[in-house]
């Protein structure tokens, strides 16, 4: 059996690229449809779910990595994603306390347009062989004060879960809604986008 089918042009935009990721929606694995996930060309462009989140971090403090290993002919992919929250708060507590004790996350992350093009969405904590079992966890969450006026005071979040593939690129579109008290919640619907009575800011559909 052929795997390789092709192989890879590297453009201008490419090497005039920019790191780290714009925004972060977080959603439990309870709320995700996972027969809806469909895959067309290595991309995906259909899944479900009842309820997303967007957690919001300070400017150049968010990113994830997939680092694959090989053994015994079969391949792991670890992939973390850690964002940085600024001040200790109760409601930052709150909101981590939450992410301890859930189940299981899938992540869509937003990287940067580098090339006047639409930016590039990946999922983490799925793919099409492990499926519901490549959620991420709630692995740190490193808060401290500081000790000097001028230090940092906020805590730098990781999850973290294993694949059997590297994350897959999503195709998104975001619709925005107005009139809204909570702009930093998300929910995600497969196409058509049927909107309602109680929209939101950033519903989405992946279409």
């Amino acid at each position: 059996m052929a795997c390789i089918t092709k192989g890879h042009e590297v453009l201008c935009g490419d090497l005039n690229r920019r790191g780290g990721l714009n925004r972060i929606w977080l959603m439990e694995t309870d709320s995700v449809t996972y027969s809806a996930f469909t895959l067309t060309s290595g991309l995906l462009t259909n899944m479900e779910s009842s309820a997303m989140y967007e957690f919001q971090f300070e400017r150049e403090t968010a990113g994830f990595s997939a680092n694959a290993t090989r053994e015994n002919g079969s391949t792991l992919v670890d992939v973390e994603l850690e964002f940085y929250v600024p001040k200790l708060t109760s409601e930052v507590n709150t909101r981590l306390n939450e992410l301890t004790c859930s189940c299981g996350i899938v992540a869509i992350v937003e990287t940067f347009a580098d090339d006047g093009t639409d930016p590039y969405y990946f999922v983490l904590g799925w793919d099409s062989v492990f499926t519901k079992n490549a959620y991420l966890e709630f692995a740190s969450g490193e808060m401290s004060t500081g000790t000097g006026l001028q230090d940092q005071n906020g805590t730098l979040v990781k999850l973290s879960g294993k694949q059997a593939k590297y994350p897959v690129e999503a195709t998104v579109e975001i619709v925005a809604n107005a009139g809204t008290d909570d702009a930093n919640k998300v929910t995600l619907f497969a196409p058509p986008l049927v909107n309602s009575a109680d929209d939101i800011d950033g519903q989405w559909t992946v279409s």
